[in-house]
């Protein structure tokens, strides 16, 4: 029996909605088929302790992609990469799934591999997890939360709102680092969902998350350019200032 039957028509039902308004039917169809044989593979990692209390033992799920072409990978990013983690655990808590403190779920492409995709079910977290703040960022421009942040996670995500919804108001993305809506006008020019930094091996990587203004580091005076929806990204320095349209933060390390 399948554990998250209607929990799944009701999350496919929202995926089918989205991925046919953003892509198009006949691509919806594919990616939902995709997203089906995802959640049924988590599904399986599901164990059911005494009295029936069941638990989900990893607190980190990667999921990797594969496409041997450039453009199919990020249409893969695009349509997985904000909304896989959200229903991923709306379907654990929703079937009363107890899930580690701090859980998370890596949404990543690949050029090759055996199968459309592969799921790897780590017992340490790394997406997500809390990390020796190492980096810190300054806030020169525009009006957030804080006066500076820790990079205390190996992910955070930059933008206007705290929380990103769909249409059946469904979060699908969380801002570590806020800048108020309608804080002031160099706010305005803040994406809701505008970048992200993540930790790879001990250095940090600043990535523009497709924002309407764009993303720019200057380094020594120097405008150096985020390409939009580039996965890599830039390497930050200590001293860079990192423009968010007209918002700015300072990389300090």
């Amino acid at each position: 029996m399948n554990l998250f039957a209607e929990i799944e028509q009701r999350i496919e039902r929202g995926f089918r909605h989205w991925t046919e308004r953003v892509f198009g039917p006949a691509e919806s169809n594919e990616l939902l088929i995709l997203h089906h044989a995802i959640l049924e593979d988590i599904e399986a990692q599901v164990q059911t302790l005494a009295r029936g209390k069941r638990v989900f033992p990893f607190p980190q799920v990667t999921v990797t992609l594969v496409s041997a072409g450039a453009e199919r990978r990020n249409l893969l990013q695009a349509a997985f990469g904000e909304r896989l983690p959200a229903d991923v655990r709306e379907a654990l808590e929703s079937a009363g799934c107890e899930v580690p403190r701090g859980f998370a779920v890596e949404v990543r492409t690949a050029e090759a591999g055996a199968a459309p995709f592969a799921i790897d079910y780590s017992k340490t977290r790394d997406t997500g997890r809390e990390v020796r703040a190492t980096g810190r960022l300054v806030v020169m421009k525009g009006k957030a939360e804080r006066a500076e942040y820790a990079l205390e996670k190996a992910w955070m995500n930059v933008g206007r709102m705290a929380e990103l919804t769909d249409a059946e108001q469904r979060v699908v993305r969380r801002n570590d680092i806020v800048f108020e809506e309608g804080g002031d006008d160099a706010n305005a020019t803040v994406s809701r969902k505008h970048a992200h930094i993540r930790l790879e091996d001990g250095e940090y990587r600043l990535c523009d998350d497709e924002s309407e203004f764009g993303t720019r580091i200057f380094r020594d005076g120097r405008p150096i350019d985020v390409p939009a929806g580039y996965r890599r990204g830039a390497q930050l320095r200590p001293g860079d200032e990192i423009y968010l349209g007209r918002a700015c933060l300072r990389f300090e390390r």
